[in-house]
């Protein structure tokens, strides 16, 4: 029986895989991040934004183009130029901020 020269490499494949993906899950990034308010008021509380719930995107998707590792605050106006959130939440790309309730940012945590 003759073994094809293919069919011993994707042992090395897998290995060569696991270790260039792993060190990227492996970053420890916090689950929310709180989005500071540009002005303090009353109302409404900071958004905060969910790791989790964008789980299926890549860290450099965002980061560091979008949202620069570093504190920040922005505005809805911001967001209706297209910018921060609004670069994808534009009703194409994902579901506009504009039609979501303001909980789901803007939740009390």
């Amino acid at each position: 029986m003759r073994r094809s020269a293919r069919g011993g490499r994707w042992p090395v494949g897998l290995v060569a895989l696991l270790l260039f993906t792993t060190p990227i899950f492996a970053v420890n990034s916090p689950q929310d991040v709180r989005v500071p308010p540009l002005k303090e008021r009353a109302a409404p509380a900071p958004a905060v934004f969910s790791h989790w719930g964008h789980g299926s995107m890549y860290c450099y998707s965002c980061h560091p183009g979008t949202f620069p590792q570093a504190r920040l605050g922005f505005t809805h106006q911001d967001m209706r130029e297209g910018r921060y959130c609004g670069r994808c939440h534009d009703g194409q790309a994902a579901k506009a901020w504009s039609s979501m309730k303001c909980e789901a940012c803007h939740a009390r945590r």
